[in-house]
């Protein structure tokens, strides 16, 4: 995914920040495990989360060792240790990021994501074959969200619609167990913030290329990034305020056992704080490092 769901690392308690660690280094040595070393590249802060959240809704025992790390290997890090769920999950990450190269190419992007298709083609398929019903259901995201492109949608909530929907059922499909309703609505509003997120990130590179983006389709008046944000900033809070209101409002009636300040963080402050920035920004963000 894309690296918007991530802690506030100045509320993050010490113990939370090593086992957040933890869930990184997890999914990365899994990955590792699994399709090999170049593949490790795909490990993000948002399937971090989602790792964090799948394991405490699921009861599942958090094993965490000491080892050390193929860029560092002088430090020992604590590491998640590989179980069912975490193949599950970098399972359906490969697949996200391998459709996402493929969304790359359709929009022209040229070189960079042929580049990262080719290098993951052979773990999507090792992925894809073991795990289809994740891969049929990111290929039905897929399909709808360029249908809303193709028709130019105006409205910023339908067109987040496609990939929300995806996160919605994400978890069930990564489980193999239908899940409660707040458990759908958070990953419903945490994939909405992701994608409208990332969209406004990109508006301004989507100006130039001449890419469909739901805050050019919806207000249109681009001159830059600066003045875009400043015209249309009730707006944008709006929007933004709603998916993090919802999200919390979805996260605060879940029970949690494990993770729930690790979570609570990440929901509660660094969404919020991942707003500002983005409102505050005249040029898009750059890639952040917990």
């Amino acid at each position: 995914m894309y690296g918007y769901v991530v802690p506030l690392k100045s509320t993050l308690n010490a113990s939370d920040f090593v086992l957040y660690r933890s869930f990184y280094c997890g999914i990365c040595c899994q990955t590792g495990k699994l399709y090999g070393q170049a593949p490790r590249f795909t490990t993000n802060y948002d399937f971090t989360f989602l790792t964090a959240l799948l394991h405490d809704y699921a009861s599942h025992d958090i094993v965490i060792e000491e080892h050390k790390c193929i860029l560092n290997a002088v430090t020992k890090k604590a590491v998640l240790q590989p179980n069912p769920l975490l193949e599950r999950i970098a399972a359906a990450n490969i697949m996200l990021a391998y459709q996402k190269a493929n969304d790359g190419v359709d929009d022209g992007d040229g070189l960079k994501y042929r580049v990262v298709r080719r290098m993951l083609k052979r773990s999507f398929r090792s992925a894809k074959n073991a795990y289809p019903d994740i891969w049929n259901a990111i290929q039905a995201q897929y399909k709808a969200q360029r249908d809303i492109e193709k028709r130019n949608v105006n409205s910023v909530d339908r067109a987040a619609d496609a990939f929300a929907s995806l996160m919605r059922e994400l978890p069930s499909l990564i489980l193999g167990v239908q899940t409660d309703d707040n458990l759908k609505s958070l990953c419903y509003n945490v994939g909405k913030f992701v994608y409208l997120a990332d969209a406004l990130d990109d508006v301004a590179d989507d100006f130039k290329h001449k890419r469909y983006n739901p805050f050019l389709a919806a207000y249109g008046d681009f001159r830059d990034r600066k003045s875009f944000i400043a015209a249309h900033i009730k707006d944008l809070e709006f929007c933004f305020a709603a998916c993090c209101g919802r999200a919390a409002q979805s996260f605060y009636a879940m029970r949690f056992t494990q993770s729930y300040s690790l979570l609570k963080n990440i929901v509660c402050d660094g969404m919020p704080e991942k707003v500002k920035q983005l409102l505050g920004s005249d040029k898009k963000l750059k890639p952040p490092r917990i």
